[in-house]
């Protein structure tokens, strides 16, 4: 899996299981480079828990990536893993932060995560 984050470009510092190859080591760059993104120190990231949603409750879950990312905050200190969701066709990102959460748009964020369908497949209650 290194290799091919290497390879990739994308930089993140660890993968932290096996789960990437579940959703395919292309989604899989792609999200991390989607969630990077949108972090304050991107070259902190680690990331877990990737998968799909349960088919069961979305008609395409192979154009959507789920899992688990924690990074550096402001302070230096690791927040604790966070979940996120990343649609590979419309390149939407969420991330479920506590920030993003208490913010106006929180329950709007809550709101999409919940229609990706993530919340279920990784036990995540909201």
């Amino acid at each position: 899996m290194a290799a091919a984050l290497v390879a990739s470009g994308v930089c993140a510092q660890q993968v932290l299981d096996n789960s990437a190859g579940t959703v395919g080591d292309e989604k899989a760059n792609a999200a991390m480079s989607a969630v990077m993104g949108k972090l304050r120190d991107p070259m902190s990231a680690q990331f877990k828990s990737f998968t799909h949603p349960d088919p069961m409750y979305q008609q395409y879950p192979q154009n959507i990536v789920c899992g688990m990312v924690n990074a550096k905050n402001g302070f230096g200190g690791y927040n604790g893993f966070t979940p996120f969701a990343y649609h590979v066709l419309n390149k939407t990102t969420i991330i479920l932060a506590d920030s993003v959460l208490a913010s106006v748009g929180g329950e709007l964020s809550k709101l999409a995560f919940k229609s990706m369908s993530c919340a279920s497949a990784l036990g995540v209650s909201l």
